[in-house]
């Protein structure tokens, strides 16, 4: 396989763009490679940064005008720098925005539960919990089914 590079200044960050004749393996396993390739984003805990992988990253979300991160290897939630609106375009795929104050981790959800109201109610493995908003409704069904 050749391989040519190219810088091109008007992507968004994070973006690569593959050119290729055929889809074939390699380019599914290269494509695949990119997408769930292991970021990281910094905590603040204790005055010091904190290095954190997304992949261990259930969700992020907002109090008190600050961003925080729920880590399945932390047992408090701690402060980011990012806002939402930034992170929800530099996340991966497997992360989604449920209400304007959450986004979270899709490879951490258990099940979802539909309410007599509306409401998605979002129960992930380490039992965990959260509801979307209704406004969010419709993505996160079109995402999940």
């Amino acid at each position: 396989m050749e391989v040519e590079m190219k810088i091109i200044n008007d992507l968004k960050p994070n973006t690569v763009l593959l050119g290729f004749k055929k889809r074939n393996e390699q380019i599914n396993q290269i494509i695949a490679y990119i997408e769930n390739h292991d970021q990281t984003v910094i905590g603040k805990e204790n005055g010091k940064n904190r290095l954190l992988h997304l992949s261990d990253c259930f969700s992020f979300f907002t109090s008190q005008k600050s961003v925080y991160v729920n880590n399945v290897s932390l047992s408090q939630p701690i402060k980011i720098n990012d806002r939402l609106y930034t992170l929800q375009e530099k996340l991966p795929k497997q992360f989604i925005r449920i209400s304007n104050t959450e986004i979270i981790n899709l490879n951490y959800v258990q099940e979802f539960e539909i309410s007599k109201s509306g409401i998605i109610l979002i129960h992930f493995r380490n039992h965990y919990q959260t509801s979307s908003s209704r406004r969010y409704l419709k993505a996160i069904k079109e995402r999940i089914l």
